[in-house]
Formats: structure tokens, C-alpha cells, sequence
């Protein structure tokens, strides 16, 4: 029971990430999204400060000061001290009007999270599609370099006096070299791609539990009906929002700003008296109507962009769906029509490798094989790239 028990703890520790368990814990811990979610936050002590007024201005005032005496304050009724308190009230919708762009700001950075999220995920995605091309790769590198040693030892055994031989011998050799250089290629390639997986994910990713298929795609109309539920698309219509929002607020700063003052006067040798003053800030000068033509251009701005990613994003989906066609295309020929016949091809010819004048043709169906199996590796995982970025255009859920 104790040694179940410890294959299975080593079992745990042997285990590598899955993709999900990447894309779960990266969206829940990445710092870039932290950062946003902080933003946010602020903004429901922005709201809050939207609904209150103006500070309220304070003065003390002393009249009247005769410089003869300037200690004196009974010489005539004029001479006061006094305190005001000036407040002005928003009027016509302008802290409802500062509210709402709260809002619509508030809208802008959620959609800007959502968007942030979707790239994120859309880059592990295939950054993980691009770690299992490499491992493949170097999983089927490391069988054909010992096939190629097994052939080069068997050839040397039994056919050393063969001229033809030594020629093989040698192509073959020069084929394992190649193989061996290409390996150390994509182990380069590997470490990098951990790191950066790891950098996206937010922790160490040592290992990867991953497996993928291609299937036949979905139609073009699929997608291009998804195009309204792209977050970057939301991104840029909550900007048309804060940008109307921004427009109403304008509009309201050419009402009046009623304001109130109160006073109270302090005398000496006299009654003490108080004033109350109504007074409002006049648009005279027609720094609010060219606010307002400024807003509106601006919003115009926005709306054409929005109009212009639409259209973009529609382009994008139709270019990405070509290239998941193309992948699926070529998947199935290789599968169907390539792997078959090359696999009976093989088969001839191993089925006589022990002879020199065979080897020259052993090798090259090998590097051939090799080619189409590293093809079909590659467009395996380049339909799952492409179909990370179309999933990401529409919206897909994480």
C-alpha cells in the first residue's frame, strides 16, 4: 500500500500542466489583468465623488480698516467683520450627466479587461499549440535518428567491402548529423517557448499535457454572425459611450450655474446684521459652444472607427477562415493520399535495407516520411493557432 502510494505522489509530481489549468490560473492571477481590475475598483469612489457638490469658498473680510486708527472699531457703523460662504449647486442633469460618464467609463474598462483576457488566452493558446508542434517534432526526430543508427550499424556489419555501401554509409551518416543539428534547433526552440509560456501563465511551466485534432471546420457565416460579440469590437462602443457621454456633459455647460453666499457681519457698538446673495456663472464668452463642436467631432471620430473595425474584424475572420480551410485541406490530404503511400513505400524498402545498393533509397524515403510527418505536425498545429485567433475575434467563451 505504501509504494501505491508513493508511485502515485511521483505520478502527481511527473504530471504536466494542462491547458486548461494554464488558462484558469493565468486569467485569475495575471498581473497585467490585476492592474485593470485595481482601475476598476477606483472607479466606484470616482461615481461617488460625481454625486457631490463643489467644495464651498469661505472668506473673512475686514472693512473699513481707518488708517489713522486701524486698531479702532467703533468709529462709524461701516466698519465690519465679516465671513461668507459661497456654494454653487450643479443644475440641469450636470451631476447626473457626470455620473453616466462614470458609468460608460466604467463599461470601457470591463470590456477592456474582457478584451485583455481574450488576447491573453488566444497567446497561451498558441503558444502551447506552438510547444506541442516542437515536442512532436523532437519525439519523431529522436525515432528516426535511431532507425538511422540502427541501419548505419546493421549496413556496417554485414556489407563493409560493398563501394556502394560506403557511399550509403556516408549519405546516411550525413542524414543523422542533419538530424542531430535539427534537434538541437528545436530544443532551443522548446526552452524559449516554456519561457514565454510560463510568462503568460504567471508561473513556472516545466511540462505540458496537451493533445490536439483537427476537425472540419465550421462555416464562414458561423463566424461572421459572432463578429457583433467580438470584445475588441465592445472595447470600441463603450469609447462611442464615454465619448456621448463626454458630448452631454458640454451641452450642460452652457446652463447657468446658480450659486448661493451667505454672510454674517460682526460690528462693534452696532446691531450685527447678515446678507444672503443668489447669483449664476454667465456663458458670455463662447468657451462652451466650441467645447461642444469639439465633443462632437470627436464623437463622429469614434463612431467612424467603430464602423472601421467592424468591417476590419469582418476581413480579418474571412482571411483566418481561408488559411482553417487551407490547414483542414492539406490535414486531409496528407492523412488520406501522402502517409499511406509513403508507408508502402517504406515498407518495400525496409524490407531489403541489408542490401548497400538499397540503402541510398531507404534513407531518402526516410527523410521523406519525415518531411510529411513533420508537415502534418505542423498543420495540426497551425489549424489550432488559426482557430485560437478566430475563436478570440468572436468572442468565444474562455
Amino acid at each position: 500500500m505504501r509504494a501505491f502510494l508513493s508511485l502515485l505522489f511521483l505520478a502527481v509530481l511527473l504530471s504536466g500542466d494542462t491547458l486548461d489549468n494554464i488558462l484558469e490560473y493565468s486569467l485569475n492571477n495575471h498581473g497585467s489583468l490585476k492592474s485593470i481590475q485595481e482601475r476598476l475598483s477606483a472607479i466606484e469612489n470616482e461615481k461617488s465623488r460625481s454625486r457631490n457638490f463643489s467644495n464651498p469658498d469661505i472668506s473673512f473680510t475686514v472693512s473699513d480698516i481707518q488708517f489713522d486708527n486701524p486698531s479702532d472699531r467703533t468709529l462709524e457703523p461701516m466698519q465690519f467683520s465679516a465671513v461668507n460662504i459661497k456654494q454653487k449647486i450643479p443644475y440641469f442633469g450636470k451631476r447626473d450627466a457626470l455620473t453616466q460618464k462614470v458609468e460608460s467609463k466604467k463599461r470601457f474598462l470591463d470590456m477592456s479587461l474582457q478584451d485583455l483576457k481574450s488576447e491573453l488566452a488566444k497567446e497561451i493558446k498558441i503558444t502551447a499549440y506552438s510547444l506541442w508542434d516542437v515536442q512532436k517534432r523532437l519525439s519523431v526526430l529522436d525515432s528516426y535518428i535511431d532507425i538511422t543508427n540502427q541501419n548505419i550499424s546493421l549496413n556496417e556489419a554485414y556489407n563493409i567491402t560493398s563501394s556502394n555501401t560506403h557511399l550509403a554509409l556516408m549519405s546516411a551518416k550525413l542524414t543523422l548529423s542533419e538530424l542531430k543539428i535539427k534537434k538541437s534547433s528545436l530544443q532551443t526552440l522548446r526552452n524559449s517557448l516554456y519561457e514565454k509560456l510560463s510568462y503568460l501563465a504567471g508561473k513556472k511551466i516545466e511540462t505540458l499535457e496537451l493533445s490536439l485534432s483537427v476537425d472540419e471546420p465550421q462555416s464562414l457565416a458561423f463566424y461572421e454572425d459572432k463578429v457583433t460579440a467580438s470584445s475588441a469590437l465592445h472595447v470600441k462602443e463603450a469609447e462611442v459611450q464615454m465619448q456621448k457621454a463626454d458630448l452631454h456633459i458640454q451641452e450642460l455647460s452652457g446652463k447657468i450655474d446658480p450659486y448661493i453666499q451667505a454672510g454674517y457681519y460682526y460690528r462693534e457698538n452696532h446691531p450685527d446684521y447678515a446678507t444672503v446673495t443668489i447669483g449664476a456663472s454667465l456663458p458670455l464668452y463662447g468657451s462652451e459652444k466650441e467645447s461642444q463642436e469639439e465633443a462632437r467631432k470627436l464623437l463622429l471620430a469614434k463612431s467612424l472607427e467603430q464602423n472601421d473595425l467592424k468591417a476590419k474584424l469582418s476581413s480579418n475572420i474571412a482571411q483566418l477562415y481561408e488559411n482553417m480551410q487551407n490547414d483542414y485541406k492539406v490535414y486531409r490530404i496528407i492523412t488520406e493520399e501522402s502517409m499511406p503511400q509513403i508507408e508502402h513505400l517504406f515498407e518495400l524498402v525496409d524490407s531489403s535495407v541489408k542490401s548497400g545498393d538499397t540503402l541510398f533509397e531507404y534513407i531518402d524515403m526516410l527523410n521523406k516520411k519525415l518531411k510529411l510527418e513533420e508537415q502534418l505536425i505542423q498543420v495540426t498545429a497551425e489549424y489550432n493557432k488559426t482557430k485560437a485567433s478566430l475563436d478570440a475575434l468572436t468572442g468565444e467563451k474562455l
